[in-house]
């Protein structure tokens, strides 16, 4: 086969690529924005807005404490107390009241804490039985081996008791699981959903 028939069927065969992909391009640029347009303007049965996961658990306690310190700061819109306690596990209480009046705060901590009566006084060596019930969001366990103890942080979604702290005398990995499903009350399946772990070496 000569040079010239090789030369011919080349530029027949170059011809015949590109006609189509010529004609893919041009479609594509005269049809892809109103696809594009048409395909985003649809409607899929979404939620209007983002949502977070807020599934949460609800932990059931029945403590005595009796109250070390009290710390109340008063800001723009709300009143925050941190109560901390001693003769239980339970080592603090973190509320976010939402008044600006002190005269407000101990009937809403009463409440909160499932106490019958008023809070009478947030001063040291106050003793109580503690009843409560909150909405568990998230339960941070550090585990700090030079101390020899585990602070338990739970975060709760309540509308006033925001936060909870515990302490407990072990370090060893499944015996902080244990009596985190212990103490806490709860089941280990929804212990291992809600709990996170972080070590503190020697």
């Amino acid at each position: 086969m000569s040079l010239s028939r090789w030369l011919l069927r080349f530029q027949s065969l170059k011809l015949e690529l590109l006609l189509p992909v010529l004609l893919l391009l041009i479609a594509f640029g005269l049809g892809g924005e109103p696809l594009t347009n048409l395909l985003l303007s649809r409607y899929y049965g979404a939620v209007d807005k983002l949502q977070a996961d807020t599934h949460t658990v609800t932990m059931k306690l029945l403590v005595n404490v009796q109250i070390v310190k009290a710390d109340i700061e008063q800001e723009a819109s709300q009143i925050i107390v941190k109560l901390n306690t001693t003769n239980s596990v339970l080592k603090k209480l973190e509320f976010e009241l939402p008044v600006t009046e002190l005269s407000s705060v101990k009937p809403m901590i009463a409440q909160e804490l499932g106490l019958s009566k008023e809070v009478e006084t947030l001063q040291a060596n106050t003793q109580m039985q503690l009843q409560l019930a909150v909405n568990v969001l998230g339960i941070l366990a550090s585990i700090d081996q030079e101390q020899g103890l585990t602070k338990v942080e739970v975060n709760t979604t309540n509308s006033v008791l925001q936060k909870l702290e515990f302490e407990f005398p072990v370090t060893e990995l499944n015996s902080v699981k244990t009596i985190i499903v212990q103490e806490l009350g709860l089941s280990p399946e929804k212990a291992r959903t809600l709990v996170s772990y972080r070590i503190k070496d020697k």
